[in-house]
């Protein structure tokens, strides 16, 4: 994910377009960057105020247009769609849970398929703390998730989590990336086991020198045609 989606806007697989995606993701991201900045300072009551009836007003307008649906077809389009090029950020909603770059609330994150594999600068700010220095367990349980299902549209396949296994090692730290990486690691007809890493950052790449962070396995189920 970046501040300026124009930049890298040529280079993005999107599963589903969005017409509005770069004033969609700069509005988001200011809004990411609000709530970072509320969380991590303190305002006087006159301020908050101020805050609560400008958000209450805004969501109100919002709240008057039509909702919108995911599409039905997410799962039949891994076999109908082309796969990423290598090297392209993948996105599937441009505001998908935790990752999407216009979704106000998730996280600052770039996904990106390198051949069979993805990695992920993620970058996980004040909102997401719990001990001190360190991201919320929970957090990074999502973005384990979310990375491992990136790699499910790089692979063109379409599967749901089974299981997911986080083994905490360290510390992941808020503020400064870390790098995601996922990939298959064994088959057995509809089952998919998928092993992840998180690394720490290290001028501008993952620190392979490191011990990893975190370790994570998943168990994906690609449905069979009767239940699909």
């Amino acid at each position: 994910m970046t501040d300026n989606p124009d930049e890298l806007s040529d280079k993005i697989h999107m599963v589903y377009e969005d017409p509005q995606f770069t004033s969609r993701s700069r509005a988001a991201a200011a809004l990411r960057r609000l709530g970072n900045a509320f969380v991590r300072h303190r305002f006087s009551d006159d301020e908050l105020t101020s805050l609560a009836d400008w958000a209450t007003s805004t969501a109100q307008n919002l709240e008057h247009s039509d909702p919108v649906s995911r599409p039905s077809d997410y799962f039949e389009r891994r076999y109908s769609d082309p796969r990423p090029v290598d090297g392209a950020e993948v996105i599937a909603f441009s505001d998908r849970t935790f990752s999407g770059p216009a979704n106000p609330m998730g996280v600052e994150v770039e996904i990106r398929r390198d051949g069979d594999r993805v990695v992920s600068r993620v970058v996980f700010g004040a909102a997401f703390e719990s001990a001190p220095g360190r991201t919320h367990g929970g957090a990074v349980s999502a973005l384990v998730d979310d990375a491992m299902g990136y790699l499910m549209i790089v692979l063109g396949e379409a599967a749901y989590t089974a299981r997911l296994e986080v083994d905490y090692r360290g510390g992941v730290p808020i503020d400064v990336p870390v790098w995601f990486q996922a990939w298959v690691s064994s088959r057995d007809g509809r089952k998919l086991v998928v092993d992840l890493t998180v690394s720490p950052d290290k001028d501008g790449m993952p620190d392979r020198s490191a011990d990893p962070l975190i370790t994570a396995e998943g168990l994906f189920i690609i449905p069979s045609p009767s239940s699909s």
